[in-house]
């Protein structure tokens, strides 16, 4: 049974939370599963608990796609965020999550590796964020990907320890990248 790590916000404005791991889940999906995504792909979910048993995160967030339902007032409000393809040593992290009247802007640190590579695999990370319950209303999301470089893991670099569970192993020498931050905006209405 998966365990879920659940923040709790209150609707006083503007707030921010800042922290390590504000993900309260994620997933790898390597590309040689045959699934791949060019482009960041933000989406709003109801609560994991309503998730199908069996069903990973990447395949229920395609299926939410599909029926693109809103969250109510009543419950909590949740993002499922798709990563581009990255490569096996690149590692993604929300840094902030703030919200200012109807305004919540997420930031992830997206940190590509700079070493050399001997056997390497592709992958996307699909990350779920609580946002906890929002009164209704319509909101603005901005999901701003900060890109940084890095040669040196904090840890031996795998992404998975040798019992098969994900491991940290975030960088300890990132700095910024030269590229541009990517924004994903979206729009979120939130029923009564």
């Amino acid at each position: 049974m998966k365990s879920f790590k659940f923040l709790l916000f209150l609707t006083l404005t503007p707030f921010a939370v800042h922290g390590d791991g504000l993900e309260s889940a994620r997933e790898s999906v390597r590309g040689d599963t045959g699934k791949w995504n060019d482009n960041p792909i933000l989406q709003f979910a109801p609560p994991p608990g309503k998730k199908p048993e069996g069903l990973n995160l990447d395949n229920w967030a395609d299926q939410l796609l599909e029926t693109g339902e809103n969250p109510g007032s009543e419950e909590e409000t949740w993002l499922l965020f798709r990563t581009r393809q990255l490569d096996d040593n690149d590692r993604v992290w929300v840094e902030k999550i703030e919200r200012e009247g109807n305004t919540i802007t997420v930031r992830m640190s997206e940190a590509i590796w700079q070493g050399n590579y001997f056997k390497t695999f592709t992958y996307y990370e699909v990350l779920l964020v609580n946002l906890g319950k929002l009164p209704a209303g319509e909101y603005t999301v901005k999901w701003i990907i900060d890109p940084l470089v890095f040669t040196e893991f904090d840890g031996d670099g795998r992404p998975q320890s040798r019992n098969g569970k994900p491991q940290n192993n975030r960088p300890k020498n990132a700095t910024p990248g030269k590229s541009e931050s990517v924004t994903v905006n979206g729009n979120l209405v939130v029923t009564d």
